[in-house]
């Protein structure tokens, strides 16, 4: 009802002020150039449900950080775990959250034309940017076997016409202090570079932690990026980028949310006797820990394109080289009791911790043909080669112990043609296919047992997609899609990695959707209305799961079920005045587990409560059909409103934003715990300030977080295996949810 009602107020807020609106001078929302289809067409004309921000809307809505792109568009959510290795994006609830490094994301991050290979890469800052765009729904056709669910693109600003160079410092009261500069401009007739660097710390971060009294959760991050421009001649340019980033955390701690009184530390030990200095609560923020968790993050990378014209033809050649160090430690019982004391009668003391490194390195090239603009015909065609090799050491100890090192690799090539055909001067039909050719390879190495494994797979597989859209007006175009997506197979590189996950690796997933909708253009170019009915299946969907190994069961990925997710979604633009700009997007999602027997209970679940003991194996599990898919609100709002006030007797011009993200209630657990939900919150984020009129040199902004000071949670997840299988619930507690503000200066010349 309230997400109706929302709805209802903001489409007649809109329309309202939209008709009484007079002013002098005509208006019009700018043309938006995306690249949805591998070529630059206006937003409008792309049979695809797109989300795209521009510079503007992004510094308006504070996007500063990869969690912060769940404002863009109302589809997309985040599923952050304790290591970054196991978070990442959900499009239309449907996500990738797993232990292994050699799964597939099902939400695909390209960066300037290069896929980051694993989503855990992009966890930094994000700066100088041009747009990003997300694509909802498969976009396996076009961007491979990692974009079963969506597509979120990056673009970074190039070098412009004139030089030019922008600084920006910010602090905060909750002890942030930024600095971002960019420099840019010709060398000469026929070179440009641009030149970007960051550095954020926030050292001290929102967690307690009362055994030490560290500030915890906080991190620091760095980075720099370089482009080097040169146009060889009038037909032929060349791209040169480099970048390097890195970080390191105090992350990820969290606290406990409920320990009930009857709850025993592994079975053994009094609630009462382990967490004395904590009290869990829905609003604690504080932990109790003795063993360090933090990781450490590095990234080097280098791109080099190639752009030639014949005649009106196109010819793109991108090549890129990356390496990636992540380091990570974590306190696995989360608190400060003596547990090896407990265990070795004192002659030791400490608890559980366990950790390692990740080492990947990746090489893709991609050749791309991109036919002219046409009224008949027009396509664009490419071939697409990778090589990722990943590997990891981990480490757990001293009880519970597991030692083991596993290299793993992804060979891919793929050929893909997407056409489109004009059969009238207003309907067009396109029609795609893409053949990918993939062998996964492991090396896997336990010291503890003593046991190696190696083993290779290959498989082909062929995702496809074809749309028809019909412009009934020059400011009105229907669509209708079906798209057929595709998710990769993978080892499930884990610590119960053995002889028969060696030779069976976790199956492909496969997805076919389909989307009707339109993009209209209303009130003489002031109002843009892009919504969009969807509905998708996903057969074989790759989840964590128990199973049954030599009679033991242990933790691992396994193809289980089928989902389904149908919805409406909507994105718009409103030039409300002059100053007065609206972006933003709403969406209704239904995201439904439509088959999933033999699913792990969650902790504490009985006979009455669905968990059913099979009397063959002697497994507990439950049956998941019909329940709701995990972090995947109802209803979701994003909203910017971005205002303008010129101040004609100053030197200086006046800024107000306003940016509102609500979702609905939410279940994190996938095996529907009903401890792990989250009720619906909205969060507001307001900033006003002011920028020299005629050459906009300087820019002082004030802004706040949250000013509501709503709580909520990004994770909650039911750890009740540590304490005797009593459900016992750990939150993840971000620092959004909490009120803090800040100002920001710029200086541009």
């Amino acid at each position: 009802m309230r997400g109706r009602q929302l709805k209802g107020m903001l489409l007649g807020i809109m329309a309202a002020t939209l008709a009484v609106s007079a002013i002098a001078e005509e208006l019009m929302i700018e043309e938006v150039i995306v690249t949805a289809t591998k070529r630059a067409e206006s937003v409008q004309d792309v049979p695809v449900a797109i989300s795209v921000v521009d510079a503007r809307t992004i510094d308006a809505m504070r996007i500063d950080e990869y969690t912060d792109l769940t404002k863009i568009s109302p589809s997309l959510t985040m599923n952050r775990g304790d290591w970054a290795t196991n978070s990442g994006f959900s499009l239309r609830g449907i996500g990738t959250n797993v232990f292994s490094t050699n799964i597939d994301p099902s939400v695909s991050i390209i960066v300037d034309d290069v896929a980051v290979v694993r989503s855990a890469q992009a966890f930094s800052d994000l700066s100088d940017i041009h747009h990003i765009e997300v694509l909802r729904g498969p976009q396996s056709t076009l961007f491979g076997k990692s974009a079963s669910a969506g597509v979120i693109s990056i673009t970074t600003n190039s070098p412009g016409d004139e030089f030019s160079g922008k600084v920006r410092v910010s602090t905060t009261d909750d002890d942030e202090t930024s600095i971002n500069a960019t420099i840019g401009g010709p060398l000469s007739d026929s070179v440009g570079f641009r030149l970007s660097a960051f550095n954020k710390d926030r050292s001290d971060g929102h967690i307690k932690n009362v055994t030490n009294g560290a500030d915890v959760n906080g991190s620091e991050s760095s980075g720099v990026r370089g482009k080097l421009v040169w146009d060889i001649s009038d037909t032929l340019s060349t791209t040169l980028s480099i970048e390097h980033s890195e970080s390191e955390s105090s992350c990820c701690h969290r606290p406990y949310r409920d320990v009930p009184a009857a709850a025993k530390f592994l079975g053994a030990v009094p609630r009462d006797a382990v967490l004395t200095s904590v009290t869990a609560s829905e609003d604690n923020d504080r932990v109790a820990v003795d063993d360090p968790t933090w990781d450490d993050s590095s990234s080097d990378s280098m791109g080099l394109r190639f752009d030639a014209d014949f005649g009106e033809y196109q010819f793109l050649s991108v090549t890129s080289y990356t390496e990636w160090d992540y380091e990570v430690a974590t306190d696995v019982d989360g608190t400060d009791f003596d547990l090896l004391g407990l265990f070795t009668g004192g002659a030791l003391s400490g608890g559980i911790n366990q950790g390692g490194g990740f080492e990947l390195e990746s090489l893709s090239h991609e050749f791309r043909l991109v036919s002219p603009a046409s009224d008949d015909f027009e396509y664009v065609v490419g071939l697409f080669y990778s090589d990722i090799q990943y590997d990891r050491d981990f480490a757990r100890g001293p009880i519970f112990a597991a030692d083991w090192v596993a290299e793993t690799g992804t060979e891919s090539v793929a050929v893909y043609a997407q056409g489109t055909w004009s059969i009238s001067d207003q309907t067009d039909i396109t029609a795609g296919l893409r053949l990918n050719r993939e062998e996964i390879s492991h090396d896997f190495d336990n010291a503890l047992s003593g046991l190696r494994f190696k083993g290779d797979e290959k498989e082909n597989a062929t995702p496809g997609k074809v749309s028809i859209q019909h412009y009934s007006s020059d400011d009105l175009m229907l669509f209708a899609s079906y798209s057929i997506g595709y998710k990769g197979q993978g080892y499930d590189i884990s610590s119960s990695f053995r002889q028969s996950t060696s030779d069976e690796p976790v199956g492909s997933e496969d997805s076919k959707s389909f989307e009707f909708g339109f993009k209209g253009t209303f009130l003489d170019g002031r109002l843009q209305l892009n919504p969009t009915i969807f509905f998708a299946s996903y057969d074989d969907f790759q989840a964590q799961q128990a199973r049954i190994v030599d009679g033991v069961i242990e933790l691992g990925i396994t193809n289980v079920g089928e989902l389904e997710t149908w919805g409406v979604e909507v994105d718009f633009q409103a030039l409300i005045s002059e100053n007065l700009r609206l972006v933003g997007g709403f969406a209704y999602v239904d995201a439904e587990i439509k088959s999933f027997s033999g699913a792990d209970c969650w902790s504490g679940q009985t006979e009455a409560l669905g968990c059913l003991t099979n009397a063959a194996t002697g497994r507990n599990s439950q049956d998941l059909g019909g329940e709701d898919l995990n972090n995947s609100p109802d209803f979701k709002l994003t909203l910017s409103a971005e205002y303008f006030q010129p101040l004609t007797s100053m030197p200086f011009d006046g800024f107000f934003n306003l940016s509102y993200q609500y979702q609905s209630d939410v279940n994190f657990s996938l095996l529907a715990d009903p401890g792990s939900e989250q009720d619906s919150y909205g969060v507001l984020n307001l900033s006003i300030g002011i920028v020299e009129r005629e050459n906009q040199r300087y820019e002082i902004t004030l802004f706040a977080n949250n000013v509501t000071d709503e709580e909520f949670v990004t994770g909650l997840g039911n750890i009740g295996g540590l304490w005797g299988g009593t459900p016992v619930y750990a939150q993840v507690v971000p620092r959004g949810a909490q009120t803090y503000a800040g100002i920001e200066v710029g200086f541009n010349f």
